[in-house]
């Protein structure tokens, strides 16, 4: 039990140098840092500026963003707009072409370079960079989203005379519509950036407009997630500055939903873990300040889900095998805390709580975090990058995501309080029974119109060995000979069923959901039960569910097709939180109900 204390504070101590420490380490070196003081007037403007912009359906802006570039107050021989295309669906061409023709007659160069097919925006900045590193001497690297200030080529231009810096970037401005937490997390930001700038050392920039000496520029992984950031980062990689021009404002005018930002938040932790990989070289401690902040910055960040969920597992694990009150109280904390969010979001409780809110946000955006490092180890990220906002809309998506927290959460409790009765459970199979402890056995997942996933299920075995070599695959009959005595006991309270709380935790299942089936079954299925397939469309099959606990195992395919009608009505509870957080709650309960008095099949 010491050694796990031991562990747990250094866990701890480790979170609140990267929230808090780090943050005052800034503040106290920032004040004693020189100001940098470059020279104003009569500068000879000497840097030829390649202004890049990638885009992907964007005709409500892009007009906007290039006469927004045609308008700024510098050399038009000196700069030239270059816009790639990439496979745009709608009329992004065209208003594009529109603009340039419009900037022609103002002398400022634009050229669009059209892809007929979408292959992602890190293929599309390679592109850019190939046509245009060796033309100018500053890449300018912005968003159709964003607005910038027509000055701002003369800002970046006179902080550019210092050799030494080799990125620049400004202060990133939300629209005013932007979500609460959304304002507080770029004002936190904008901060840290700031006092990193004054150390030469800003670490990330926004994608929304940043500028790089174009012989630093490097040709990224056309599998990157945060293209910005591996950008601005490996042009530091042999030395140099990256900082904050605090008189450059960038509007970002575009800002998400909440179920966009819950999306985002899943891409940049994956992006996050990834950028620990790729910028290996950052840790080398020559590089000063950058290597420093690099480390205790995003270093952290990037791991910061996984140190969570130690810590959650160590809380409850300890909270559940020792008398530590302390240890309990705070684990009560934290359920309290999950609990106030789920039951404001479920009933759409606009009242604000400051505290619990603001640290109900952070919580989430790491456990979705996690959940993006969870996605990309399984690959998911191998294929090219898409907006959030250009993503086919799917119905009830602030669900889909409370229902994802609430299964990693429950998954990672339950593994570790279910541990004790797993292993029980694993040693009298071992010893009643030849054969593994384990079983898996492939299961058709969710589905929508482009895939349906399949998975293998993991299940404590509750039947013989080689069960299906005499009669091939079959449903499990009531009094079926080939379970096993301790098989009939697990199968009757749901025990057999633990294991796929791993399944849970890696995203194959949820908690709740529809049986997941054998595609051995499904042409069948689908043939003599109208719409089975679509049972699962949009939803994740689930360890409990409405069908399993109204009517239990499968034994044939009228068993089936009575199940069917629970499987619709679980899927129509999920047009409104409220009526999905009643249904959810009484399978909950049923479930329990089904467990303690052995009343499954």
């Amino acid at each position: 039990m010491t050694y796990l204390i031991i562990v747990l504070m250094v866990l701890i101590i480790t979170v609140v140098y990267h929230h808090v420490g780090y943050l005052a380490l800034l503040k106290l070196v920032s004040r004693r840092a020189h100001k940098r003081i470059f020279p104003e007037g009569n500068i000879r403007k000497n840097n030829r500026f390649g202004i890049l912009v990638c885009a992907f359906n964007e005709q409500e802006h892009i007009k906007e963003k290039l006469h927004n570039l045609g308008a700024m107050l510098y050399n038009t021989e000196l700069y030239a707009i270059h816009v790639y295309l990439d496979g745009c669906t709608d009329n992004t061409y065209e208003e594009a072409m529109l603009a340039q023709s419009h900037l022609a007659k103002q002398n400022v160069v634009c050229h669009l370079h059209y892809n007929k097919q979408n292959q992602g925006k890190a293929h599309g900045i390679n592109e850019l960079i190939t046509l245009t590193k060796s033309n100018y001497d500053v890449l300018l690297f912005t968003d159709v989203s964003a607005l910038l200030s027509i000055d701002v080529l003369n800002k970046i231009d006179i902080d550019f005379k210092d050799p030494d810096i080799k990125v620049i970037t400004g202060v990133y401005v939300l629209d005013e519509h932007a979500t609460p937490e959304q304002q507080h997390y770029w004002q936190y930001q904008n901060n840290v950036k700031s006092m990193e700038s004054s150390l030469g050392a800003v670490i990330g920039v926004p994608g929304a407009m940043f500028a790089i000496r174009s012989k630093y520029t490097d040709i990224l992984d056309e599998n990157t997630i945060n293209d910005d950031f591996i950008l601005s980062m490996k042009a530091l990689k042999n030395g140099g500055k990256a900082v904050v021009n605090s008189d450059i404002n960038i509007i970002e005018r575009e800002c998400d939903e909440q179920s966009h930002d819950y999306a985002r938040r899943v891409r940049l932790g994956a992006g996050n873990w990834q950028q620990i990989k790729i910028l290996f070289e950052l840790f080398n401690p020559r590089l000063g300040w950058v290597s420093f902040n690099f480390i205790s910055h995003k270093v952290l960040r990037g791991v910061m889900p996984i140190l969570l969920a130690l810590i959650y597992i160590l809380l409850f694990s300890m909270a559940f095998f020792s008398n530590l009150l302390l240890v309990k109280l705070l684990c009560c904390v934290i359920v309290a805390v999950h609990s106030l969010f789920v039951v404001k979001s479920t009933l759409n409780i606009k009242a604000k709580i400051p505290i619990v809110d603001k640290v109900n946000y952070i919580l989430n955006a790491y456990f979705l975090a996690l959940w993006g490092i969870i996605k990309f180890e399984r690959g998911d990220y191998k294929k090219h990058w898409e907006r959030v906002h250009d993503r086919e809309a799917e119905p009830n998506v602030s669900i889909k995501v409370i229902k994802r927290i609430i299964d990693i959460v429950g998954s990672v409790v339950g593994l570790t309080l279910l541990s004790p009765i797993m292993l029980l459970v694993a040693a009298t199979i071992k010893v009643s029974s030849r054969g593994p402890v384990l079983f898996n056995q492939l299961r058709v997942g969710e589905s929508n119109d482009n895939f349906v996933a399949l998975f293998n299920v993991l299940k404590f075995r509750s039947m013989v060995v080689d069960a299906e070599v005499a009669s091939g695959a079959v449903w499990a009959s009531k009094d079926d000979p080939r379970i096993t005595p301790i098989g009939r006991f697990i199968r009757k309270t749901r025990l057999d069923e633990l294991p796929q709380l791993w399944n849970v935790l890696v995203g194959d299942m949820s908690l709740i959901g529809p049986r997941p089936e054998r595609p051995v079954f499904y042409s069948k299925l689908e043939k003599d039960i109208p719409y089975f397939s679509q049972r699962t469309y949009g939803i994740k099959p689930g360890i409990s569910g409405l069908a399993q606990v109204m009517n239990g195992y499968d034994e044939s395919i009228d068993d089936a097709r009575k199940k069917i009608g629970w499987d619709y009505a679980y899927m129509l509870s999920t047009s409104s939180p409220r009526s999905w957080f009643y249904m959810e709650l009484t399978i909950f309960l049923k479930t329990l109900v089904v467990i303690f008095t052995g009343k499954g099949q």
